[in-house]
């Protein structure tokens, strides 16, 4: 019974590397898709960022789903239909196919990110919340290293139709899995015996969904809007700085696609150790919010710096890259866990489906703004766009609140 919440929380990271692997693996197959339809730079971004586009349309239906049917239901529901439709890839002809695919994908594998967070937030109490989440936000970085990783080599030899299997073989690998072991601490006794095994408060029946049917919205206050809003405008530079590296380092410096997915794979290993950094530091701070105020201005710092790299200090261009995309992901684990935490158990499910969707449309956004910005500026003015949003998300971010985290005093 110990070990069962890391059994959960391992079940949930896997799940994810797969879900992201399928959403975020087209950026890193670029090349060969534009030598098979013969696309730009720009086009290709374009058609990378129809996966978000699918996502964005179904998020938060699926956010009811996850409220309405469970954790478990919903994952391995999304996982499957996610397996399937990579597997369509192989059966469509010509550029306007791949991209309906794309969407269908998308538009199947948003739920895991929401239901797996909130499946781990209910079995990890709030003072080990931080460590907890930010493990399992560990999964988009690891998940995006190792499709940078196994991608370009699959498809430099077969094509990218045969790497995009890779997330669908792992997809199918963990439905069985996820049927199997991912309960909530509520059901058959779950918490009240992992309680008495570990010796730390479990989750209440007052935190089930079902318990706060009437629960209050969250959304009737800003605070949960500016996390949003600052998620939000962090995941633009994140995805461009992402979509754009591997194009970067072969067409501006002369790399070969596996060398640079490789380079990419490094910075997402480090932006997973960070997530699990950031949300220690986070739980000893008492505030998921103060942390991603100083990444967001670190990475504007960062990103601007990048963009008069070429100018000024054409040999610091590579570092300076390699810096970003470690700075790009790690603010995710801590607003994702503060979105879930202002609203609540009761509606955890539609908030985190919210957050998701939100990151989406900036996903699909991203792309086709930094499309238009290279097609006029060039690939630098594309980091310095990227600057703007980072500066502008430092500055919604809100007030940073301790109350939420404290550990409530014993009876008496």
């Amino acid at each position: 019974m110990r070990n069962r919440r890391w059994i959960i929380l391992c079940i949930a990271v896997v799940s994810q590397v797969a879900s992201v692997g399928a959403l975020f693996g087209v950026p890193f197959v670029l090349p060969e898709l534009r030598e098979a339809f013969g696309l730009s730079i720009a086009q290709a971004g374009t058609l990378a960022g129809l996966p978000a586009l699918g996502l964005l349309t179904t998020l938060f239906g699926w956010g009811v789903v996850i409220d309405r049917y469970g954790e478990r239901f919903t994952m391995a529901a999304s996982l499957a239909l996610t397996a399937g439709c990579l597997a369509l890839l192989g059966t469509v002809d010509g550029v306007f196919g791949a991209g309906a695919v794309l969407v269908c994908v998308g538009a199947a594998g948003g739920p895991v990110n929401a239901a797996g967070g909130r499946l781990v937030m209910s079995w990890f109490e709030i003072r080990r919340r931080g460590l907890a989440m930010g493990i399992r936000q560990t999964a988009q970085p690891i998940g995006v290293g190792g499709s940078a990783a196994l991608m370009p080599l699959v498809a430099e030899r077969w094509g990218f139709v045969a790497a995009m299997t890779l997330p669908a073989a792992l997809a199918i690998v963990m439905v069985p899995l996820v049927l199997v072991f991912a309960r909530p601490p509520r059901t058959a006794g779950d918490a009240a015996d992992d309680q008495g095994a570990r010796g730390d408060a479990a989750p209440t029946a007052d935190d089930s969904p079902a318990a706060k049917p009437a629960a209050r919205s969250p959304y009737r206050h800003a605070v949960i809007w500016r996390v949003h809003g600052a998620s939000m405008l962090l995941g633009v530079p994140q995805f461009s700085v992402m979509t754009y590296a591997l194009v970067y380092l072969v067409s501006e410096h002369g790399w070969s696609a596996p060398a640079a997915g490789a380079a990419v794979a490094v910075t997402q290993a480090c932006g997973a150790v960070n997530r699990m950094l950031l949300g220690v530091v986070s739980d000893r701070l008492g505030s998921r919010l103060r942390p991603v105020r100083v990444l967001a201005l670190l990475s504007a710092a960062a990103l601007l710096l990048l963009s008069l790299s070429p100018a000024l200090v054409p040999d610091a261009a590579v570092p300076l890259l390699l810096a970003c995309l470690v700075l790009a992901v790690s603010h995710n684990g801590l607003t994702f866990t503060a979105v879930a935490e202002t609203a609540g158990m009761a509606w955890s499910g539609r908030a985190m489906a919210a957050q998701n969707s939100l990151q989406a449309l900036s996903n699909t956004v991203a792309p086709v703004l930094m499309g238009l910005v290279i097609t006029w500026l060039g690939i630098d003015a594309v980091y310095a766009a990227a600057a703007l949003f980072c500066t502008a998300a430092a500055a919604v971010v809100p007030a940073p609140a301790r109350r939420g985290l404290r550990r409530p005093r014993p009876a008496g």
